[in-house]
């Protein structure tokens, strides 16, 4: 039986030889699509932990052997984690729901209310994950290829700060009901889940339609990844900002998009783009329970000075 827990200072010779070791991490984040796996690094999440540079570190742990490990990084507000690092070394299917629920524990004891996983969606991970409480999102698919589009890029703009609110409306038409519950339902939640790490700020896109935002596309700092939201219904609005993407991007070695599966507009452009389905991935979000304060309300008896009560 293993036991999850944070590590500490005596685990450093476990976790420099859990360092050298190439294994697979299913936890996968924006900014490491397309790129090659590389080992972990444990050992530095751990010291960033105890320096409190804003890393999270658990371990699993059987005897004296680390089976398991897991870190987590800050999304775009100190309310939301990320699961950067999720590694079972040990033959036990429990180690990962260990860890989950460790990491979910955690979150709680420091007031952080998403804690978001994205693992590949025929992972051990998936299946471990609805045990340790996270809730599923989104079911994602990564399209990748050479763009190749004839379409004019017609009322697409650079975003703006000003977007914010007609971003987070387009979010909010864009992804089922179901999508939002469990990852942002509010403003303030769209925007402390939001993952800020893999694209440029500067290289945001929206096409505007009869005055409010139908379409949004994010571009990567490098490796051609970009992303894609569009309001249902508009297929002209996702070709227009393909077109921009193209001769932003130029001919890379390959274009990437993760866009959701629900996402039919999206999906049908890219295609006919030419890219190509290729990993599936599931997208969780545990939140942490926040109470909730019901107000009672009384009748309150005033009385004037002087005045006798009987």
């Amino acid at each position: 039986m293993s036991a999850a827990r944070p590590p500490r200072p005596t685990d450093l010779v476990a976790l420099v030889t859990f360092d050298g070791v190439v294994r697979e991490n299913q936890a996968v984040t924006r900014d490491r699509l397309g790129k090659a796996p590389g080992a972990p690094r444990p050992l530095s999440a751990a010291v960033e932990q105890w320096l409190h540079l804003g890393r999270r570190t658990w371990v699993s742990v059987q005897g004296r052997s680390i089976v398991g490990i897991a870190t987590a990084r800050e999304l775009s507000a100190p309310t939301a984690w990320e699961l950067d690092t999720l590694i079972d070394a040990g033959d036990d299917p429990g180690v990962l729901a260990d860890l989950l629920r460790q990491a979910a524990e955690a979150a709680a004891g420091t007031k952080v209310t998403h804690v978001l996983l994205r693992t590949p969606s025929d992972a051990a991970a998936a299946q471990q994950a609805p045990r340790a409480g996270f809730a599923k999102a989104l079911d994602e698919r990564l399209w990748g290829g050479h763009l190749e589009i004839d379409a004019t890029a017609e009322g697409v703009r650079e975003w703006r700060e000003s977007d914010e609110l007609g971003c987070f409306q387009l979010y909010s038409r864009a992804l089922p009901l179901a999508a939002r519950s469990a990852l942002a339902m509010t403003r303030e939640e769209a925007a402390a889940v939001h993952e800020r790490r893999w694209h440029e700020k500067g290289l945001s896109f929206v096409a505007e339609q009869e005055g409010r935002i139908a379409g949004l596309v994010q571009v990567a700092r490098s490796g051609g990844q970009f992303s894609l939201m569009v309001e249902p219904g508009q297929p002209d609005v996702a070709r227009a900002l393909l077109a921009t993407i193209a001769g932003r991007l130029g001919k890379t070695a390959v274009h990437r998009a993760l866009v959701p599966t629900c996402g039919v507009d999206e999906e049908r452009a890219l295609s006919d783009a030419g890219l190509h389905p290729g990993n599936e991935f599931t997208l969780f979000c545990h939140r942490t329970a926040r109470p909730v304060l019901d107000e009672a309300h009384a009748a309150v008896r005033a009385v004037a000075p002087g005045q006798v009560v009987g």
